[in-house]
């Protein structure tokens, strides 16, 4: 294998390029050669800086053993805080004052429950086959094994309609089964 003269062909590991720094027990400034790479870095790393800076302000923090969650949850930082900067040019464009980041991530969590919300608290159970017989069964035979969110209520229960399959709280002080049944008029 023939070795190339990295002189011959120009490439230098450090160019012209020279910065100053304090050196020496005197705190003199003295120019110091800088490599293209680190200047080029140093030229470009302003932004990441600031984007971490904004993101370690407000958090998701979700303590995950999992690295996937945690880079889920990284991700999602990286998004609302591209949300609130795209939100803040845009309302300075419009002449208004902007959102401050926790007011932003205050209200971008209240507007994405009330969108949920809405979506699951109008959906109706699906359609039994005429003739059906609803009636509580048990989810499993241990008394906490196995046991479901309540449709209604959200609690748990080891309770579930034996046609619809939906987990309903059949218990005393809570007869989600029956209002369940009687609000979908089955």
């Amino acid at each position: 294998m023939e070795l190339i003269d990295v002189q011959l062909l120009g490439i230098r590991a450090h160019a012209e390029d020279t910065v100053q720094r304090i050196k020496g027990e005197d705190g003199q400034l003295k120019d110091v050669s800088i490599p293209p790479v680190v200047k080029d870095y140093n030229r470009c790393m302003g932004g990441v800086d600031h984007s971490d800076a904004l993101i370690g302000y407000y958090k998701v923090l979700h303590k995950t053993q999992r690295w996937y969650k945690t880079l889920f949850y990284h991700f999602m930082d990286i998004a609302i805080v591209n949300a609130s900067l795209l939100q803040k040019d845009l309302v300075i464009g419009k002449g208004e004052v902007p959102l401050h980041q926790k007011a932003f991530r205050e209200t971008l969590a209240v507007e994405l429950e009330e969108a949920g919300s809405s979506s699951t608290a109008t959906r109706e159970p699906p359609p039994a086959p005429r003739g059906a017989h609803h009636r509580p069964v048990h989810i499993s035979g241990h008394s906490t094994a196995g046991r479901l969110k309540c449709r209604q209520c959200h609690a748990k229960t080891p309770v579930k309609c034996s046609t619809c399959d939906i987990p309903l709280c059949f218990v005393t002080g809570r007869d989600c089964y029956n209002d369940w049944h009687v609000a979908s008029n089955l």
